[in-house]
């Protein structure tokens, strides 16, 4: 049974090999936003239920340092751990909260006989990707409509806010659209 020490924690075998045997399970499969919630029961389980422990474990997984004296065999185990699973770890609580957000954006440029178009592909943070194709009528539509949700922004307090960051983006984005005008 693992016991608390002063500034260190004992633990058994039992609870480290639970821990990094279920971890290999939980990342053998796709991130889902599902996984976070996973890999937080499977590490208070693992734990016995012992909040400490747990908070301990969960701690070391996502900041991927140790910050308690223990055994060898287990600094071991849990320095590995960290190697392995850390990374997915984090992207993991990322995609829990915030996989419909997109992570990237691109186009290509499509050429045939007389007509151009543009081949896009969006890429949310938890891998779910999306590819469509537009014209440059169409790619103009996108364009009015995601400019029409930036002006609402100026209309909300918060967003207002948010958008005070972007003073330097929104103005480089301005001279651009003034040379396509000319």
């Amino acid at each position: 049974m693992p016991e608390q020490t002063r500034n260190n924690f004992v633990l058994d075998d039992n609870i480290i090999m639970l821990f990094e045997g279920n971890l290999k399970r939980i990342f053998a499969m796709k991130i889902t936003r599902s996984t976070y919630r996973e890999l937080q029961n499977v590490v208070l389980n693992c734990a016995n239920q012992n909040k400490e422990i747990a908070n301990f474990l969960f701690e070391t997984l996502l900041t991927g340092q140790i910050k308690m004296k223990l055994n060898e065999k287990h600094h071991e185990i849990l320095e590995e751990v960290i190697k392995h699973f850390t990374i997915p770890a984090r992207l993991s609580k990322e995609v829990y909260e915030k996989g419909e957000f997109i992570n990237i954006i691109t186009s290509d440029l499509i050429t045939q006989e007389n007509q151009v178009a543009f081949l896009n592909r969006l890429r949310r943070i938890d891998g779910d990707e999306m590819v469509f194709m537009s014209d440059p009528v169409n790619t103009l539509n996108l364009f009015q409509h995601f400019a029409g949700r930036i002006f609402e922004l100026e209309n909300n307090p918060k967003g207002k806010e948010e958008l005070a960051k972007y003073k330097k983006e929104l103005s480089a984005l301005a001279d651009r659209l003034k040379k396509l005008s000319q």
